[in-house]
């Protein structure tokens, strides 16, 4: 496989997770409300911005999306 298909790969991978990642930073108020359990944090005033669907499956881009570009980045060196 040539070596630029390679690396497209994992900036495709890291492109993913940098979005997702900005995603959660903008609806930060969101992610917390999901962790509400926690008594450490503390949700801001405001409304509701998105769904509970939408953050979990953001989590699980974010998450999926780094632990892929990983792997890949070890199995290609």
């Amino acid at each position: 496989m040539p070596l630029d298909i390679l690396q497209l790969t994992i900036f495709a991978l890291g492109l993913i997770t940098l979005a997702s990642g900005i995603w959660l930073f903008v609806h930060a108020r969101d992610v917390a409300r999901e962790f509400r359990r926690e008594p450490d944090i503390a949700v801001g005033p405001g409304v509701r911005v998105t769904s509970r669907e939408s953050v979990v499956f953001a989590l699980i881009v974010f998450n999926l999306g780094w632990v892929a570009a990983l792997a890949f980045w070890a199995l290609v060196i």
